[in-house]
């Protein structure tokens, strides 16, 4: 009895293990020399286009991009140009890491791409420039594309993305809506002199207290750890762009003419390469007119 049972399970496994009887009228040939399905082709964003994300969404926080809708709509992020990492960086086991030479290059050349689609140097506006890496899940599988993301911002100081309707093609010429060029700004209250609270857009042609002179751009380097060494630095560095601004000598009375702010991009940002930083001039009283060329009579020497 045992060694029918032993029988009986040897098998009962070789049934299960050996494949079932073909069908009637079938060759059990399931190929039958058909060409093997090719392997998922990996699809590289396509540029221009423009994303619509969820109601207050960055561009930078985007895990899966959905499908483009057309710009004319409304929208938080255009697409401006797409490139690729190449050489010892497509070669990495992961994405290009901040810092370093490939991203550093892939923001350039993004920047290039923005300033070129926008009319003027993208930092000029209230807008957002990053670059998209594949996850880490497309980088293995072969992806090597990167995306130059443009958002444009509701204000200076807090990066609130909004949506808008229509190309940023062209925004920053002469006239742009999204030109930085006057500006409100508050002061804490109790807080120390020259101390600031918030930076907002405001018209030319109303009460304000500041105008974006220009850009200032440190020397390529570490990022200094020091703040006060970052503050004069760039105190230094825009004191000439807002004196060729305002139309005003850079001399030792320059201080007793006006202010300036200094409005320099995070640690982050320089490590892509962009040093820049903010310069506005800041004048004792609020104006209602722009300062630019102004010169001495719009901007007298007020105090010893």
């Amino acid at each position: 009895m045992r060694r029918a049972l032993a029988v009986l399970s040897v098998v009962l496994l070789l049934s299960a293990c050996g494949p079932p009887p073909p069908p009637a009228g079938t060759d059990a040939d399931l190929v039958d020399g058909w060409p093997m399905l090719p392997a998922a082709a990996l699809v590289a964003p396509v540029a221009p286009a423009c994303f619509q994300l969820p109601a207050g969404g960055a561009a930078g926080d985007v895990s899966r991009w959905p499908d483009p809708v057309d710009c004319a709509e409304p929208h938080q992020v255009e697409l401006v140009s797409v490139g690729q990492f190449t050489g010892a960086e497509a070669d990495r086991p992961t994405p290009p890491a901040s810092g370093g030479p490939g991203l550093k290059a892939a923001h350039a050349k993004c920047s290039v791409d923005a300033n070129a689609l926008l009319g003027a140097d993208w930092r000029l506006g209230r807008l957002s420039l990053s670059v998209g890496l594949p996850s880490p899940l497309l980088w293995d599988a072969g992806a090597r594309w990167y995306r130059c993301n443009l958002q444009t911002l509701e204000d200076l100081d807090r990066f609130t993305p909004v949506t808008r309707s229509g190309s940023l093609r062209g925004a920053l010429r002469p006239g742009g809506d999204l030109l930085i060029g006057c500006v409100t700004v508050t002061q804490p209250a109790g807080g120390k002199s020259g101390e600031i609270d918030r930076i907002r857009p405001a018209r030319c042609d109303q009460p304000h207290e500041a105008e974006l002179a220009g850009l200032f751009e440190p020397p390529d380097g570490p990022y200094p750890p020091a703040p006060d060494t970052r503050r004069d630095v760039n105190l230094a560095g825009c004191r000439p762009v807002v004196a060729r601004f305002a139309g005003v000598p850079d001399d030792a009375n320059f201080r007793s003419r006006t202010g300036l702010i200094t409005m320099p991009f995070d640690k982050a940002a320089w490590e892509l390469g962009n040093r820049a930083v903010r310069c506005f001039v800041w004048p004792p009283k609020p104006v209602a007119t722009s300062l630019k060329g102004a010169g001495t009579k719009a901007l007298p020497i007020t105090t010893a």
